[in-house]
């Protein structure tokens, strides 16, 4: 049985057709950077566009006004005597919390007063790791003395 000619190729290239672009499509406008630009001649967003503007989400708009105090107290520095009393209130029960008082925080180095002399070895041994831990992501490394009142 022979085979029909019409599959035998000659070693030309089968002309393809390619799909041209949608004769309907047309391209966006090109804007120009935006800082050469009215705010008002800006693209906006159709889909939140009211008739004077985007509209303004209320929970998001609340929020920022915190948010920006917050960040602003943060970069203030906060007192780090309070860092650390608040740390002492949760690890120290409420019985021996007046035994033991933050003095002061300079430099690296935080000076508790101990009211008990015996108490020294205890608190240096159990409290002092647990506090530096406490307090080592707000504060940083800490040197931690413990003095007699």
């Amino acid at each position: 049985m022979k085979k029909s000619q019409a599959y035998v190729t000659r070693g030309e290239p089968a002309a393809r057709e390619r799909p041209g672009p949608d004769p309907e499509w047309e391209a966006p406008p090109r804007v120009p950077h935006p800082s050469a630009l009215n705010p008002a001649d800006l693209p906006r967003d159709r889909g939140m566009a009211g008739p004077v503007g985007a509209y303004e989400v209320p929970p998001l708009a609340k929020s920022v006004p915190a948010g920006l105090e917050a960040l602003a107290g943060h970069l203030r520095g906060a007192d780090p005597l309070e860092a650390v009393n608040a740390a002492l209130d949760a690890l120290l029960p409420p019985g021996e919390r007046h035994r033991l008082a933050a003095e002061s925080c300079v430099g690296g180095l935080l000076t508790l007063s101990l009211a008990r002399r015996e108490d020294r070895f205890a608190y240096g041994r159990f409290l002092v790791p647990k506090l530096r831990a406490a307090l080592t992501p707000e504060l940083g490394n800490l040197t931690i003395r413990l003095i007699d009142r």
